[in-house]
């Protein structure tokens, strides 16, 4: 239990301290945060808007919600990607929980993921839709952030033995945000919807646009299969990352 604490407030201070970090010496702080997801929602509005969003109901919110809770997962497993290796010189001079490295990018990423639902918000009450479903989002994002977490520690843990796992999950992540049905629907297709089967991604979208956006409850097996996910993904990180953190030392 004193362990789990220690790791916790040590995840924090990181955390902490590299929020600070990428805003200090910037003009905008946390306005960049928002300012991509605004940029790309924007784009995908214009591009898509008149072509597959006019089957969608309340479109530019469908849209929003998708990109900012993929833009969660994209921004904490990219750099969870290359946690170990550029810390190569703290991991080989002190003793100390090596989850910690991971579990504060998540938790960085939270803090700036709090700024784009707030926008998201400001959009919610512009189109007059009901932010009550809002009170549930905090127990999605539970479940939200194990998975990410589960997931990054799966790619830190292998990119310590693949030195370009970087490279590849940056290519990987794309083909993910476009299987994702984040700016289009999945409709009546039946074998994307198969595919989308095997996409965490899709399980935790299309329940939170379910509660938020439609005010709606979700599909059973949906919510089954996002707690399995996340689950699932905690289980395999922590199993992979506890069994080879002893050799990171000698690796990088």
């Amino acid at each position: 239990m004193d362990k789990i604490k220690s790791t916790l407030e040590l995840s924090l201070a990181l955390a902490r301290a590299q929020f600070k970090e990428r805003n200090e010496g910037s003009y905008l702080g946390i306005l960049w945060y928002l300012l991509g997801p605004f940029l790309m929602f924007l784009l995908l509005l214009l591009v898509f808007s008149d072509r597959v969003g006019t089957n969608i109901p309340r479109y530019p919110l469908y849209l929003l919600l998708g990109i900012v809770m993929f833009n969660f997962f994209q921004k904490a497993t990219s750099e969870s990607t290359k946690a170990i290796s550029i810390n190569r010189w703290i991991i080989k001079s002190i003793n100390f929980p090596r989850e910690s490295l991971i579990s504060s990018i998540v938790l960085a990423t939270l803090f700036s993921h709090i700024f784009e639902i707030v926008l998201f918000i400001v959009f919610a009450l512009f189109f007059k839709v009901s932010p009550a479903g809002l009170i549930f989002y905090p127990l999605i994002l539970i479940f939200f952030c194990i998975f990410v977490y589960g997931a990054s520690l799966i790619l830190a843990t292998l990119n310590v033995y693949f030195v370009d796992l970087d490279n590849i999950w940056t290519f990987v992540s794309r083909l993910v945000w476009l299987g994702t049905p984040i700016f289009y629907t999945i409709g009546g297709q039946t074998r994307l919807f198969y595919v989308s089967l095997f996409n965490p991604m899709y399980y935790f979208i299309t329940i939170t646009r379910d509660i938020i956006v439609y005010t709606r409850i979700p599909e059973i097996w949906m919510i089954i299969g996002a707690v399995i996910y996340s689950l699932l993904f905690l289980f395999i990180g922590l199993l992979i990352f506890n069994k080879l953190k002893i050799k990171f030392a000698e690796l990088i």
